[in-house]
Formats: C-alpha cells, sequence, structure tokens
C-alpha cells in the first residue's frame, strides 16, 4: 500500500507540475500576442533612405548629380528632408516628390550642383536627414565613388607635362582661357564688406559680415580674417582676428562705445588664404549720437517712434501663437500699442480647441481690427461646416474663403492660405492663384493705392533653420508679386525673425534671389518685394543653422513687427521688431516711395 500511495502521490504531483506549466505557459502566449500587437505602436519609428545613387556607384567629378529617396513622411505629418555631401555644411534643402505635394517627402530628389558643392575624385559621403516635429531625427548615408569628367581633360602639347585635369565650375570656354591668360587672376580673392546697421547709435551692437570668395565665386573657407577698426576722428583704433566658414562668411560683432566723435568708421579688412592672393579692402558706416539713431539717413527727417504724427496707418504683425504666457505677453504689448489693424500670421492656436487663442486676442478682436492668415495647424478641414479648427476660425472671423483681400486707407492687403494644399490648394490653376493673380492686378492699376502687402504662412524665402522654403510658393508667387509691384510679404512658419534686402527672383536657380539693394536698412523705391519671417508670436522659438547671404538680419526673439505708413511728401513705410523680453527694437527699416510711382 505504501509503494502505491508513493505512486499515486508522484502522479499528483506531476499531473499538478503540468497543469501549472501548462497555465504559465498559456499566460505567456497570451502575453506574447499582446506584446506582439502592441510593438509596432511601441518602436514605431521614422525612417529614411537614399535610393539613388547607390553607394560603390560612380559619379562624374564636377558634374550634376539627382540625389533621390524615400522617408515615412506623407501628407500628415509635418517632416523635411534635407542633405548634405561631404559634410559641408548647411544641409541643403530636399524637394518633395510624393504622390500629395510639397509637404510630402515620402518620396524627394535634390540635384547637387556647383552651387553648392560637387563630387570630388575618390570617395563621397552622401547624407540625408528626416527631421520631424515629433520624432528623433533619423539619417542615412552611401558613399559614391567620383571619377574623373574625361570633358575636363586637356592634352597638352608634347614639350609639356602629361595629361593634366582642369576643373571648370561649369565656365565655358572662354572664360577658361581668359582665366589661364590672365596669369594669377584665378588666385584672387574677393572680399565684401557688410555693416547690419548704417548709420548706428553710439552704445548699439553692430554685426559686420566679410565674406570671401575666389575669382569664381565660390566660398573660401578657413581663410584668415585680420580686421581693423578705425573710429570717427581717428581717435581709437581695434584690432580683430578670425577664419570665414564653410560659406565664406566671417561675423564680427561689437559694442560701439557710447562715448567719442560721431562720424564714418572705417573697417579696414586683409583677408588670405593659402594657394590664393591676398586682398585688402575698407568699408565705413556712420555713428551717430543715440539721440539722432531714430532719425533716417537720407535726410527724411522725423522722428521715427512708433507713434508718428501724421501716420497714415499703424499694424502689428506676428504668427506662431500657441497658447502660454509669451503669447499673452505678445499680446498685451500689441494692445498698448493702439494700431488701427492686427495680423496674426497663422498656426493661430497648435491645441485642438481654438477657445484659448480667441480668449487671449480679445482685446484686439473687435471693430474688425484683426486679420488671419491660416497655417498647417489650422488647416485641418475646407469645410466651414464641421467640428474643425478650420470650422471655428472661418466663422469666428465671419471669413467668405481663407484667401481674400481689402483695402484700408492707401493700403491694399492680400491674405494667402498656404496651411496645406491638400485641402486648400495654392498651386498654379488653383482657385487661390487665379484669385491672387486677378486681385493684384486690379490692386497694382488702383491709383489710391500706394503699397501692397501680402500676408500668409509659408515662407517664399528663409535661412537654413527647422522649415525649409516652400518651392513652388517661390516659383508661382515670387514672379507675380515683382509684376504687380508687392511692397512687402510676411510669413511665419519658423519660430524667429527673419528680413531680407529687396529680392529679385531668380530665374536659373530660384533659391538664390538676387538682391537688388544691399542697404542694410534704408531703401528708396526698390519696386521689389521685402520678404519678411515673423513666427515669433509666443511659441518655442527655433535655431538658426547658418545665415542665407539675401536675409539682411536675422534672431530668435519673442515679439511682433510694428509697420507705420506715413503720407506726405514721400510715402513712407517704416518696420520695427518690437522684443517683447526686453522691451526694445531689435530691427527697423524704411522703404520710401515717391507719391507717383
Amino acid at each position: 500500500m505504501s509503494g502505491e500511495a508513493t505512486l499515486s502521490f508522484r502522479v499528483t504531483i506531476s499531473f499538478l507540475s503540468m497543469v501549472i506549466l501548462l497555465m504559465f505557459t498559456s499566460s505567456q502566449l497570451i502575453f506574447a500576442q499582446s506584446s506582439a500587437q502592441q510593438l509596432p505602436f511601441l518602436t514605431q519609428k521614422e525612417s529614411i533612405k537614399i535610393l539613388s545613387p547607390v553607394t560603390t556607384q560612380n559619379a562624374t567629378v564636377g558634374k550634376d548629380l539627382i540625389i533621390s529617396g524615400q522617408s515615412s513622411d506623407d501628407v500628415v505629418k509635418t517632416c523635411s528632408v534635407s542633405v548634405i555631401v561631404n559634410d559641408i555644411r548647411p544641409y541643403q534643402n530636399a524637394f518633395a516628390r510624393g504622390t500629395e505635394g510639397m509637404d510630402d517627402f515620402s518620396r524627394w530628389e535634390f540635384a547637387l550642383s556647383n552651387d553648392y558643392t560637387h563630387v570630388i575624385e575618390g570617395m563621397n559621403k552622401i547624407t540625408a536627414k528626416l527631421l520631424c516635429e515629433s520624432a528623433p531625427t533619423r539619417w542615412y548615408s552611401v558613399f559614391v565613388n567620383g571619377i574623373p569628367n574625361l570633358s575636363n581633360v586637356q592634352i597638352a602639347p608634347p614639350q609639356s607635362s602629361p595629361i593634366q585635369s582642369i576643373e571648370r565650375s561649369n565656365e565655358s570656354e572662354t572664360n577658361l582661357s581668359n582665366i589661364e591668360e590672365s596669369g594669377n587672376n584665378d588666385t584672387s580673392l574677393l572680399v565684401s564688406i557688410l555693416a547690419q546697421k548704417n548709420p548706428i547709435a553710439r552704445g548699439d551692437i553692430q554685426n559686420t559680415t566679410i565674406t570671401v570668395t575666389d575669382s569664381a565665386k565660390r566660398p573660401i573657407t578657413n581663410a584668415e580674417i585680420n580686421g581693423k577698426l578705425i573710429y570717427p576722428g581717428n581717435n581709437f583704433e581695434k584690432e580683430f582676428v578670425g577664419k570665414t566658414d564653410y560659406n565664406g562668411k566671417f561675423i564680427y560683432s561689437w559694442t560701439i562705445g557710447k562715448k567719442g566723435d560721431v562720424g564714418p568708421l572705417t573697417v579696414e579688412v586683409d583677408a588670405s588664404s593659402q594657394g590664393h592672393q591676398s586682398s585688402f579692402i575698407t568699408s565705413s558706416f556712420d555713428v551717430v549720437d543715440s539721440s539722432e539713431s531714430s532719425k533716417d539717413n537720407s535726410a527724411l527727417g522725423g522722428n521715427l517712434d512708433l507713434h508718428i504724427p501724421n501716420s497714415e496707418l499703424d499694424f502689428v504683425v506676428a504668427g506662431d501663437y500657441g497658447c502660454d504666457s509669451k503669447t499673452r505677453q505678445t499680446i498685451k504689448d500689441m494692445v498698448e500699442q493702439d494700431t488701427d489693424l492686427a495680423f496674426a500670421l497663422g498656426d493661430l492656436s497648435e491645441v485642438k480647441n481654438p477657445n484659448c487663442f480667441f480668449d487671449i486676442i480679445s482685446k484686439l478682436d473687435n471693430k474688425d481690427k484683426f486679420k488671419i492668415a491660416l497655417g498647417e495647424s489650422d488647416t485641418d478641414s475646407n469645410e466651414v461646416r464641421s467640428s474643425s479648427r478650420f470650422s471655428d476660425f472661418v466663422r469666428h472671423f465671419d471669413l467668405e474663403s481663407p484667401f481674400y483681400s481689402f483695402d484700408y486707407k492707401n493700403v491694399h492687403f492680400l491674405a494667402m492660405s498656404t496651411g496645406k494644399s491638400a485641402f486648400i490648394p495654392y498651386a498654379p490653376g488653383s482657385a487661390q492663384y487665379e484669385f491672387i493673380n486677378d486681385d493684384l492686378s486690379k490692386a497694382a492699376n488702383n491709383t489710391n493705392v500706394d503699397w501692397i502687402i501680402v500676408y500668409g504662412y509659408r515662407p517664399l524665402y528663409t535661412s537654413p533653420t527647422i522649415h525649409p522654403s516652400t518651392e513652388i510658393l517661390r516659383e508661382t508667387y515670387a514672379p507675380l508679386f515683382e509684376k504687380y509691384g508687392v511692397d512687402l510679404v510676411m510669413t511665419s512658419h519658423n519660430h524667429n525673425y527673419q528680413r531680407s534686402y529687396p529680392l529679385v527672383y531668380n530665374v536659373a536657380h530660384s533659391r538664390e534671389p538676387i538682391i537688388k539693394d544691399v542697404n542694410a536698412s534704408y531703401y528708396s523705391m526698390p519696386g521689389v518685394p521685402i520678404y519678411i519671417v515673423v513666427g515669433t508670436a509666443g511659441n518655442n522659438l527655433y535655431d538658426f543653422r547658418g545665415q542665407a547671404p539675401f536675409m539682411v538680419t536675422q534672431f530668435r526673439e519673442t515679439g511682433f513687427l510694428h509697420v507705420n505708413i506715413t503720407k506726405a511728401e514721400q510715402n513712407v513705410l517704416t518696420g520695427t521688431f518690437h522684443n517683447v523680453g526686453t522691451g526694445n527694437y531689435d530691427d527697423r527699416f524704411i522703404i520710401v516711395k515717391s507719391k507717383s510711382e
């Protein structure tokens, strides 16, 4: 009996062990299934890939190269793709080639040309970057082999050296022979000096950009800069040194002394680089007393305080509002200016419920004073009667259309809707394009209109930062703006402040506009638009990755643009950026037009 009892006990233990094991295994299987179902959501990542060229592929030295690829982006996500070659910064913006339009980087393309850099002999590293607002940045690299360009090979006479390879950088035979015949001209350096402020008040900070290129106007990196400042009256001198960056630029900043003579301050620069002839250049700008700094440097006279007597029109502008204490301070300071109009340039409220935005602008939102352009976060639909932010904004501001125009005194304003082209198209042939073309044509021929100002969301031009400029907008509308005499184009999207020179559209390279007037702050009848990014209303600010050569000034501060227009002997538009953190005016520019223009 004891043996049977022992056997029975063992069978019972084995049975229980099996039950427990099955229960454990079952629970593990259930957990594994649950985990497998959840895993894609837990580990989902953005991705990017270069499809062409591929690693080990050959590429011709000095020739243009098309780089293309794919990413996990789509028209709903907020992503951008950029490319860098051989680690030569900054990253260059790629173009969206997805089926959903310019915001769809699921397919993308970048044309490598000598405007940026070129394929070199041997190994070349090409890296693509996917930058999304709500996900970690992703990179993907390939390595291609640069082979000599046979069209650039020239057979020398027998008494000369063997075959030599000549890098032409897309220059013609005539240009090349001219360089060869001119001896050492191809080794000379071209140097320019550009002062940000002229005139500048004693006690202010001056930024001077020194640019060094070769005779073909290609940037010279690591050029040695030896400079000297000679103050008015030759009473004080100061030396400085530095090296140019990858764009061939060196920016020197310093504070003008509060004491001393007023008059021209001379900047002397001696630039040198190995393999090139050194170059010496001088430039100057005017130092004025602080009490004179608010006066125009072209004898316009008058105080350029924000509250200008005999003002024809006053308005304030900012975009990318958010809904926090910084935004509230911006609105508070706007209210204190007591202007005729106030403008919001898109991304009015990046939270689903726009009631917070309606609340913080309530003191400005009266008597049809507050004007809006819709941004990406505001364009979640195109249906007025829907439960969407788009519907809320359109109904609140009583808009018949998200793109519209109006006249206020002697100014014609045009609002563009460039949030999401999938909902509100703006490509050529769209209803918006037809409206804008017709509207600007009428405004240009209206003798009662002295100024034409366009405002919207996506920038046509921008320095390297989070969001690239929009190619289709630039190529479609920049020529249109020039044709019809638009004076000012105000946008946001990038959370910083940028102001361009007066820009002429460049048909050959649309991303490289032609600067019409290199003055830093005063423009007499420029005839082409100045482009301003004012994404500074209160949302988190964006850093810069460089400064585009066509931008006069840029900074990351919270605040707004205050524009004043007067109509006396001449039509004068004065723009000033109000920094809500410091209370200072960080930028100022003036456009002057004759009445007959």
